[in-house]
């Protein structure tokens, strides 16, 4: 049996940019993710549409799920649905597509990593000390969650 590759997060972000699917990195490992169904995407556009409405005239900047972010505390890199940054964005390096400090992440549950999105990937964007709200919007049924930091964590 052949032991799983561990890959330094310069050698994801080289593949990633190149990749014609997303993924994410986690410990060392890259994790596929998988496509999106029409509902997600239609979702996730409506999402994008409204935010970018209500935030147009304001501080904030919202982004799509091709700007990924990356926790620095926890090392992994994620490509929310939807984040939103209020004040001034921080990114990674030059290439602006991994963003450092976003204020708003929104996830669109899909069935194959509703599990993931309301565990393990929750429990990471908790320690983003930038993040003050988590939304999780269900594609399958009528059912939205919203967190929102209180106090410092």
């Amino acid at each position: 049996m052949k032991a799983a590759r561990i890959y330094t997060p310069q050698e994801y972000l080289a593949l990633e940019r190149k990749a014609a699917y997303k993924s994410e990195y986690i410990g060392g490992f890259i994790v596929a993710m998988p496509g999106v169904s029409r509902w997600h995407d239609r979702i996730a556009g409506d999402t994008y549409a409204a935010l970018h409405a209500q935030l147009a005239d304001g501080p904030c900047e919202i982004f799509t799920s091709d700007i990924r972010v990356k926790n620095e505390v926890t090392g992994r890199y994620t490509d929310p649905d939807a984040s939103v940054v209020c004040g001034e964005p921080q990114f990674a390096d030059e290439e602006l597509d991994t963003l450092l400090n976003p204020t708003v992440i929104i996830e669109i549950l899909s069935p194959s990593t509703e599990a993931y999105d309301r565990g393990d990937k929750f429990e990471a964007y908790r320690r983003l000390p930038s993040l003050q709200e988590y939304v999780r919007i269900a594609q399958n049924r009528a059912s939205v969650d919203h967190f929102l930091r209180q106090g410092r964590q």
